[in-house]
């Protein structure tokens, strides 16, 4: 009978304490460093949302190193243009940065233009 009794109380005691795992939770960082944009169109190159890709950098901390590159590959055209432009800085500089980029896209789309077949 005592062995019984031993037993059980042994059994109870490992699976109570079993049961008493901490689960500790910690929180999930993510950053993004870079985006890039592949096209094939000089038209999905003007339709970029300046305003959705700031947001994606919104979760960084102002000191993270980003990139924003631009890829054109006019596959069709007479002469297979491809251009690329990359701009990185600090997502405090967020904003210049978009405005350089901006730049370096219409710079991209007027030298395209040229050579887009019609």
């Amino acid at each position: 009978m005592k062995k019984i009794l031993t037993v059980l109380l042994l059994i109870a005691s490992t699976i109570i304490y079993g049961q008493e795992e901490k689960n500790t939770f910690t929180k999930a960082e993510s950053k993004i460093t870079e985006i890039k944009y592949s096209l094939n169109s000089i038209k999905e190159l003007e339709d970029i949302d300046w305003k959705e890709l700031k947001a994606f950098f919104d979760t960084n901390k102002p000191t993270d190193k980003i990139a924003l590159s631009f890829e054109l590959d006019l596959q069709e055209s007479k002469n297979n243009i491809k251009s690329a432009i990359t701009i990185s800085g600090e997502t405090k500089n967020i904003d210049s940065l978009i405005i350089r980029a901006k730049k370096g896209v219409l710079s991209i789309i007027k030298i395209s233009k040229n050579y887009q077949n019609k």
